[in-house]
C-alpha cells in the first residue's frame, strides 16, 4: 500500500479570525445536533414545531458556512471590499446594482407577501429578521460554493454562471418542496399563488443577481442581497420564534408547499 494521500485537499486554513469563527460554527453545529436529537421525540412529527424548525435550520446554516469556508468563498467574502472604486464610478454597475435592489423590493416586499398566507400567526419581526438573514446568507454562500467548484472545470465564467443557475435551481426547487417547506417553514403557500411567486419573485431575482455576480464578482453584495430578500420573506410568512408553541393542527402537504 503506497504511503501517499488519495485526495488533494485545497489549503484554506490561514490562521485568520474567519478560520476560528468557522471552528466555532462547527462546534455550534455539534451542539445543535445534540439538542435536536434530544428534542425530536418530544414533538408530534405531524405538526409544525418552531423549536425543531430552528434547530434543523441552524444545522443547515452551520453546514452552509462550513462548505463556504472549504471552497474559499467565506474567506473571499470577508476579505474583499463590497465594491471597487472603479465599479462605484461605473454607471452600468450602479444600474445593475440598483436593479438587484429593485427586484428585492418588488419580489420580497411586495409580490411575495401578496401570495403568502399566515394562518393567523402572530408577527415577531426581530426573530424573523435574524432567521431570514441567516437563511439568505447561507443559501447565497451555497450558490457561490457551487460556483467555486464549477470554476475548477474551467468552462469560462459565463458558462459557469449558467450551470450554477441550472444546478442550483433544480436542487433548490426540490429541497424547498420536499424538505424545507415541510420540516422548517410554517404553512404559508397556497396553490393559487405559489407558481406566481416562483415566476415573478424568485426566478427574476435569482437570474439577475447571479448574472450580476458572474459579470462583476461582488460576492459580499450578492450574499447581502439574498439575506435581505429572505429576511423579508420570513417576516411576511410570520415565522414563529423558537420559543413558540407547536402547532395544533396536522400540516398538510398542500398547505405547506402550495402544490
Amino acid at each position: 500500500m503506497p504511503d501517499t494521500t488519495v485526495f488533494m485537499i485545497p489549503t484554506v486554513f490561514s490562521s485568520s479570525w474567519g478560520d476560528y469563527f468557522i471552528l466555532g460554527v462547527m462546534v455550534l453545529l455539534g451542539v445543535l445536533a445534540i439538542v435536536f436529537f434530544g428534542e425530536q421525540d418530544k414533538h408530534d412529527p405531524n405538526v409544525h414545531s418552531p423549536k425543531l424548525a430552528w434547530l434543523r435550520a441552524g444545522m443547515f446554516f452551520c453546514g452552509a458556512f462550513v462548505i463556504s469556508w472549504c471552497t474559499g468563498v467565506f474567506s473571499h467574502i470577508v476579505s474583499s471590499p463590497l465594491a471597487t472604486p472603479a465599479q462605484i464610478s461605473n454607471p452600468i454597475w450602479l444600474g445593475m446594482t440598483g436593479l438587484c435592489v429593485a427586484l428585492v423590493v418588488w419580489g420580497y416586499l411586495y409580490w411575495w407577501p401578496r401570495g403568502t398566507v399566515t394562518h393567523g400567526r402572530k408577527s415577531y419581526p426581530l426573530p424573523s429578521i435574524v432567521f431570514g438573514m441567516a437563511w439568505g446568507l447561507s443559501a447565497a454562500q451555497l450558490q457561490l460554493s457551487l460556483f467555486a467548484i464549477l470554476e475548477e472545470f474551467q468552462f469560462g465564467r459565463a458558462a459557469t454562471g449558467v450551470l450554477v443557475f441550472l444546478f442550483y435551481g433544480t436542487y433548490n426547487l426540490n429541497f424547498q418542496q420536499l424538505w424545507w417547506d415541510i420540516r422548517i417553514s410554517p404553512p404559508h403557500n397556497i396553490r393559487a399563488t405559489n407558481a406566481k411567486k416562483v415566476l415573478f419573485a424568485h426566478m427574476p431575482f435569482l437570474i439577475v443577481s447571479l448574472a450580476y455576480f458572474t459579470v462583476y464578482g461582488n460576492a459580499a453584495i450578492f450574499v447581502l442581497l439574498q439575506g435581505v430578500a429572505l429576511a423579508a420573506a420570513v417576516v411576511a410568512m410570520r415565522f414563529p420564534p423558537f420559543w413558540a408553541e407547536d402547532g395544533k393542527d396536522p400540516v398538510s402537504r398542500e398547505t405547506a408547499i402550495g402544490i
